[in-house]
């Protein structure tokens, strides 16, 4: 198991970026639309030099904006968002990232046309999956969205590792609160199949990536779960734009006590 830090606080600023990874020998998570994140078309070649002679652990969270692999109505769309995400993985792999981590739909599209929507969806993933057993990068699916605009509920979630072998589950806790999802219970189900936690906060209402402790998430239930797993888990801190460089290596510093003293 493996501590990570979501980049995306520092990627604004290059002096931070090179203060995080001087200070921090752990695993950092990439941002793939980089200081831009909020644009496309994104430049892949940005970074490549900078995180290629990286030793730690490397994830790349590959784009969000205005993708989805769920368009059953438009596969043009679709089709689209499985370019720009086998281009992510192609430059995952080129700056030797472990895993990727993909949403399935875009978080924040109703869903309308449920069946279809889900299998517009499996078709893509699968096809990442591949891709990424070829390039030696796992590829990670996220569970995403909110109340309307959840593709697979927790069971179908479960499920869809059970249908797509080329592919792990990656569990957002936050995301997971807002839908008052079971989270424990939900890592157990998952068992071997999760690779990654994204951890972060929130008061069950918005999707705020609060610092852990700092919203209304009950984290002794999860931490005794993760510590009950046959295999170890990668975690990745996954903190909002304010957060201080600081706080971030004080909250890894957390994580591995945690880990340290047989809670995970």
């Amino acid at each position: 198991m493996a501590i990570y830090i979501n980049m995306l606080p520092c990627l604004k600023d290059e002096d931070k970026v090179d203060e995080l990874l001087k200070q921090w020998d752990g695993g950092i998570e990439l941002v793939a639309e980089g200081a831009d994140w909020c644009r496309h078309p994104i430049d892949w070649s940005k970074g490549r030099g900078k995180y290629a002679s990286f030793p730690g652990p490397i994830s790349v969270h590959t784009p969000i904006f205005d993708l989805n692999l769920a368009c059953s109505r438009y596969r043009a769309l679709s089709e689209y968002s499985f370019e720009v995400y086998q281009q992510s993985l192609q430059w995952a792999a080129s700056i030797g990232a472990k895993h990727a981590v993909v949403h399935p739909n875009l978080q924040s599209t109703p869903i309308f046309d449920r069946q279809g929507s889900q299998q517009c969806s499996k078709h893509y993933i699968s096809r990442l999956g591949e891709l990424g057993q070829q390039l030696g990068v796992q590829v990670l699916v996220e569970n995403v969205g909110f109340h309307d605009s959840v593709l697979y509920d927790p069971e179908e979630f479960v499920q869809l590792f059970a249908e797509i072998p080329s592919i792990e589950a990656l569990i957002d806790v936050g995301h997971a609160h807002i839908n008052g999802w079971d989270i424990p219970g939900i890592i157990r189900h998952l068992g071997t199949r999760l690779t990654a936690v994204h951890l972060h906060d929130n008061n069950g209402l918005a999707d705020d990536h609060l610092p852990m402790g700092e919203g209304t998430i009950e984290w002794e239930g999860i931490w005794k779960e993760l510590d009950q797993t046959e295999h170890k888990i990668d975690m990745i801190l996954e903190y909002n734009t304010e957060t201080t460089t600081e706080l971030l290596l004080e909250h890894a510093a957390k994580v591995q006590e945690i880990r340290r003293i047989g809670l995970v």
